[in-house]
């Protein structure tokens, strides 16, 4: 669908300025129990039904708009499961914008669900325990909030974060008891059980320390024994909302972790990048694809912070780790990437 003209009227006013919009989310649902999701054009992923209100619109009837514009299907809107304020998203080129996003669900009335425009590449129901991947974060977020819904809107106190990631905290997203930091983030299948991904806490350290450890180029520099540096890393990494650490928990057990740090910069027109660090998973749940699915998280909130590049490295011995990374997540081996280590003089660099 291209962009409503009213907002292209906006930006000849305003250029690529923020643009604050109301944006509508539909989890449907039919007769069996089965959610209607679309695999989105632009970036792979599947996604729950949304789009943006025009001027004046009212939102159920502008949500069924879209429902049965992207679907085919005619749907019900029964009620507003929550509401809340969309971090800053960046555009590749230069648009600002930030979306209050009003999420409803709603009931199947009629029609075959069928791609019906070109926002999307496929359209299908699909049983709530048997997910299709990758499914965009947001809409695991937006879908448990809908049904756990028991009547009342569920409503988000913490402040919106900005694409460069300097004010608030959007990783406390998911509501819940307990330690705001340990909601989850996301939910990834493992076999037959699910992991949870979240932010790190402190009391995470040592496990992620032995993930660091578990094998043979890390096993040779990383020292669990003595924790000092790597908890007064830590407190750098967590005070920062420029970094994100995250980790994998099966049950009470960290089984994963992952670093991304989102750098400005004045190449590519001003554009951010996020970089990736520390990609581990326990052999334990090696096979699951938790990797992936981690990873792709870290993609997909790398572009909701508005960043044009996603970059790592990796050890060259790591022939395994490269193959995985561009098989199948697409990164490109477009860089030679070089490393000094500043410790010992003439040695060189590690991962």
């Amino acid at each position: 669908m291209p962009t409503p003209d009213f907002i292209l009227a906006l930006r000849d006013k305003v250029g690529t300025d923020l643009l604050w919009l109301t944006g509508v989310t539909a989890v449907v649902r039919n007769d069996r129990g089965e959610v209607l999701l679309g695999r989105r054009a632009d970036n792979g992923q599947w996604a729950l039904v949304s789009g943006i209100l025009e001027p004046g619109e009212q939102p159920a009837v502008g949500l069924a708009r879209e429902i049965e514009e992207e679907t085919g299907v005619v749907a019900r809107i029964e009620a507003l499961t929550s509401v809340w304020t969309l971090p800053e998203q960046g555009y590749p080129n230069g648009d600002r914008a930030q979306y209050l996003d009003l999420c409803f669900l709603a009931r199947h009335l009629s029609g075959e669900a069928r791609v019906n425009d070109d926002e999307s590449l496929e359209v299908g129901w699909f049983a709530v325990d048997a997910l299709p991947e990758p499914l965009m974060d947001r809409a695991r977020v937006r879908l448990e909030r809908a049904l756990a819904f028991d009547g009342t809107t569920w409503f988000d106190t913490d402040e919106p974060t900005s694409a460069a990631g300097t004010t608030g905290d959007p990783y406390a997203a998911v509501p819940g008891p307990g330690d705001p930091a340990r909601r989850p983030l996301a939910t990834l299948p493992a076999g037959a059980g699910e992991v949870v991904l979240r932010r790190a806490v402190r009391t995470d350290v040592p496990a992620i320390v032995n993930l660091l450890a578990d094998d043979e180029i890390g096993a040779g520099r990383e020292d669990g024994h003595d924790l000092t540096g790597y908890l007064a890393a830590f407190d750098a990494i967590d005070a920062d909302r420029g970094h994100v650490l995250v980790v994998l928990e099966s049950g009470d057990t960290v089984v994963g972790t992952m670093q991304l740090t989102f750098l400005p910069g004045l190449s590519r027109g001003g554009a951010w990048r996020s970089q990736v660090e520390a990609v581990r998973v326990a052999a334990s749940q090696r096979g699951h694809g938790l990797g992936e699915a981690m990873l792709r998280w870290g993609i997909e909130e790398s572009r909701r912070r508005g960043c044009a590049v996603v970059q790592l490295t990796t050890d060259k011995r790591r022939t395994d780790a490269q193959r995985f990374y561009v098989e199948r997540l697409g990164f490109a081996r477009s860089h030679e990437g070089l490393k000094l280590a500043l410790g010992d003089p003439g040695s060189p660099g590690g991962e």
